[in-house]
């Protein structure tokens, strides 16, 4: 009986440290994938196409009220043709869904202060980027914002 209640508490432990270990995984990932979508906005403010070069997959899809872009270099090629003047942003709400070990899905909103070729962006967006692991870095394979929608009923939450 004794030996039983001392197996039961070790595996309990085993499975404590599993746990707690892939949640300390997420917790990074999370970190990794908002860290890299925040410096992204920065390079967009900043004009730093080098941040994008190297931290987009080679085949992104990019979906702005800029345009669809389907390459990391027709996408810097635009930025650098027709760059926006972005005074300020903030990001918020961010939901990050591993949907598996090497996809993540990153859900946010974006409050922004830019003007591109004259014409002032959305004030607020709502946006997705899926993120990819290659060769053990977390890219940026695809990015879409939109203004949330009020008028159908769906909302930003």
């Amino acid at each position: 009986m004794k030996k039983s209640r001392v197996l039961a508490s070790g595996l309990v432990l085993c499975l404590c440290f599993v746990f707690s270990g892939s949640l300390f995984a997420q917790d990074d990932v999370k970190s990794t994938v908002t860290s890299i979508e925040k410096s992204l906005w920065e390079a967009w403010k900043n004009k730093d196409m080098a941040v994008f070069e190297k931290n987009l997959t080679e085949n992104s899809v990019n979906i702005t009220s800029q345009g669809v872009h389907f390459s990391r270099e027709q996408y810097v090629k635009e930025l650098t043709a027709h760059p926006c003047e972005v005074r300020n942003f903030s990001l918020s709400d961010w939901q990050v869904h591993q949907l598996s070990s090497d996809t993540v899905l990153l859900t946010y909103k974006a409050k922004q202060d830019a003007t591109c070729e004259g014409t002032k962006a959305p004030a607020e967006v709502v946006a997705s980027a899926v993120y990819v692991k290659k060769n053990g870095k977390w890219l940026a394979a695809s990015y879409h914002e939109s203004p949330p929608a009020v008028a159908s009923g769906l909302k930003a939450e």
